[in-house]
């Protein structure tokens, strides 16, 4: 079971030492397998399509994407994917999503020495290592190529280096370069998000618990100094060579953020949810007074406790709100909720309640083990293969274990590695069956078929009042737009290929061209979702006519 008795965080014996570096193999395998899998969502796309258009058109500085400027993202994530682009090609998907699933396994190694530092326990640092790394939502963000996860990564080591100049007066020089360094990294990711939602989050909750710390004046300039070069580098440089399309960009980012919808603050109340399998602990583990009490380590647990409450205060002054912007926050509530775990391995036992709801917890996820052959092939309706009959097999053996403690003698040390082992199996057998069920649409038709036919025609390919970076990507060149109440996008050609969503009826659709001078006759109509209609991913963008135009 990839060493996972090794791996079992050896907290069986005092004397046992931790391996780091076994936490970092399990890491690398639990992020970087079956990056393949899954086809690209939305954001995934936009990104992509920036990768190529950097590789194909030289566009290292001056980003792109579908052939007009993008510059409401800093470079430095499609910097990164494009090195591997250049080495395996645009279309690769997992050379493409590798370095953001690298780097979610850096993260988690950075929380480890965090969290080693605070504690001074190698055991309590691979345990929240561990909890975070099998989260739900970390899972479902890290392996994806979002550039939310480099900025997290560069943040919280920059605020990791900050955290060793308050410990130590020795190498502070090095250690405020190296902060400087990677908040200008994080800067340079996704601009002042990171700061935002996580050194500063850090800075409020190291005051509240040890008290405000020593300004270090020549050091703290330095890194300001440092951070504010590096991470505004290439806003300057846009700003002095294409002022123009930044200042157009930023006036339509600024007007849909302010026109976007206002969520409530009770949208995030539920954020312990996006912790998975550890959701019922990291509910508990907020119990201040309770959880701080019976802690090992009272001012670390305090300390990541008021880091937990200022990031969701904070993230929840910023009006729209989307449950992958929790996942900063799942950094201190994993902090919490591994010491509020680790007083339960060490005592092996909690009050009647507390165990009372373990054993539930554990249960339910033993419920689900023991369902699994249901769900995948009942449910589901995987077909039979070597995936999804492994994953049934290997969850209904775990959950049979977590069943017998949930209703045996509870173990606390065993169970919460049956529940790491059900998270990571979960993960690596049911990525293949996942995608198999995903891509089960009846009626796809791809928009692939046709770009021999088109390119050898010799005609450009347009798109007409569409949005679809995932067409963008597929598809592997640029489709300019043409917009019905801006005559500049319109086509020099008088005959050329478009393609036009099915919102509206072909009828509607072609009177509204015919409206604008074009002309079309249908060639064929395309639906290009993976996900078969009814679901969440079967949208309308991907629903395309094809016509041959011609301009009036």
């Amino acid at each position: 079971m990839i060493g996972f008795e090794s791996l079992s965080l050896k907290i069986e014996s005092e004397n046992m030492k931790i391996s780091f570096k076994l936490i970092i193999l399990f890491c690398l395998i639990l992020f970087l397998i079956h990056l393949n899998y899954l086809f690209a969502d939305i954001m995934e796309a936009r990104n992509f399509v920036s990768v190529r258009e950097m590789v194909d058109d030289g566009n290292w500085i001056f980003t792109t994407m579908n052939g007009e400027a993008r510059y409401q993202k800093p470079p430095l994530p499609t910097w990164l994917s494009a090195v591997m682009a250049e080495i395996f090609g645009t279309q690769t998907l997992w050379a493409l999503r590798f370095p953001a699933a690298l780097s979610s396994v850096v993260l988690i190694g950075f929380l480890y020495q965090f969290i080693k530092k605070e504690t001074g326990s190698k055991r309590q640092s691979a345990l929240v290592s561990l909890i975070f790394a099998t989260g739900f939502l970390v899972l479902f963000i890290g392996k994806k190529a979002e550039w939310d996860i480099y900025c997290y990564n560069f943040a919280l080591i920059g605020t990791y280096f900050f955290y060793l100049t308050f410990k130590t007066d020795k190498k502070n020089f090095l250690y405020f370069s190296l902060s400087g360094i990677f908040l200008g990294l994080s800067i340079l990711s996704k601009g002042p998000t990171g700061l935002y939602v996580i050194s500063m989050p850090f800075f409020f909750a190291y005051w509240i618990t040890y008290g405000f710390p020593k300004i270090k004046w020549a050091g703290w300039l330095w890194l300001g100094f440092l951070m504010l070069l590096i991470g505004l580098s290439w806003y300057a440089y846009i700003y002095a060579f294409d002022k123009e399309n930044l200042m157009r960009i930023i006036e339509i980012e600024s007007n849909a953020r302010t026109n976007h919808e206002v969520k409530p603050v009770t949208r995030y109340l539920s954020f312990p949810v996006q912790m998975g399998i550890w959701a019922v602990f990291a509910v508990i583990s907020l119990a201040y007074p309770f959880v701080k009490k019976k802690s090992h380590h009272p001012d670390s647990y305090k300390f990541f406790f008021w880091w937990t409450i200022v990031c969701l205060v904070l993230l929840s002054l910023v009006p729209s709100k989307k449950e992958r912007y929790l996942f900063p926050l799942m950094i201190p509530l994993a902090a919490t909720t591994g010491l509020y775990l680790y007083t339960l391995i060490k005592s092996n036992s909690g009050l009647k309640w507390e165990n009372i709801i373990a054993r539930i917890s554990f249960g339910l996820i033993g419920a689900v083990g023991l369902l699994s052959p249901v769900l995948v092939f009942g449910i589901l309706k995987s077909e039979i293969g070597f995936y999804s009959i492994a994953l049934s097999v290997v969850l209904f053996v775990i959950g049979l274990f977590l069943i017998f403690q949930s209703f045996g003698k509870l173990n606390y040390k065993k169970a919460i590695r049956l529940n790491i082992a059900f998270t990571a199996f979960a993960l690596i057998l049911g990525t293949p069956v996942i995608d198999g069920v995903f891509n089960s649409n009846p009626d796809y038709h791809s928009i692939m078929t046709q770009k021999s036919m088109i390119k050898n025609s010799g005609l450009k390919l347009y798109g007409y009042n569409t949005n679809m970076p995932e067409i963008w990507f597929k598809y592997g060149e640029v489709i300019p737009e043409i917009f019905a109440d801006d005559s500049k996008t319109f086509p020099a050609e008088n005959e050329f290929y478009l393609l036009a969503m099915r919102n509206l009826s072909l009828e509607e659709t072609e009177d509204q061209l015919a409206e604008i001078g074009i002309k079309v006759e249908l060639i064929g109509e395309f639906d290009n979702n993976e996900q078969k209609p009814g679901t969440k991913n079967n949208v309308n963008r991907k629903k395309l006519y094809l016509f041959k135009a011609v301009k009036n």
